[in-house]
């Protein structure tokens, strides 16, 4: 495939902008101190195998939106 110049600078500058957009909100995710508390919360719950604390995807994608919420919000 031939490309132009000016059509290979497009290419580049439409990756570099969706790199940025994704570091721009890994910077958001590090800076919610709440948010990231409750990840390393999570990472600890993994590993140290907590009951109760995962909720496996095939028991949450076959039911309705209502149902999901309530189940990950603990209730």
């Amino acid at each position: 495939m031939d490309m132009t110049v000016d059509e290979l600078k497009g290419i580049i500058h439409e990756a570099i902008a969706e790199d940025m957009e994704g570091w721009r909100e890994t910077f958001e995710i590090m800076a919610d101190k709440k948010l990231m508390g409750n990840i390393r919360q999570a990472d600890l719950d993994r590993s140290t195998g907590r009951k109760g604390a995962f909720v496996a995807w095939d028991d949450l994608k076959n039911r309705s939106s209502s149902e999901r919420r309530q189940i990950l919000s603990g209730g």
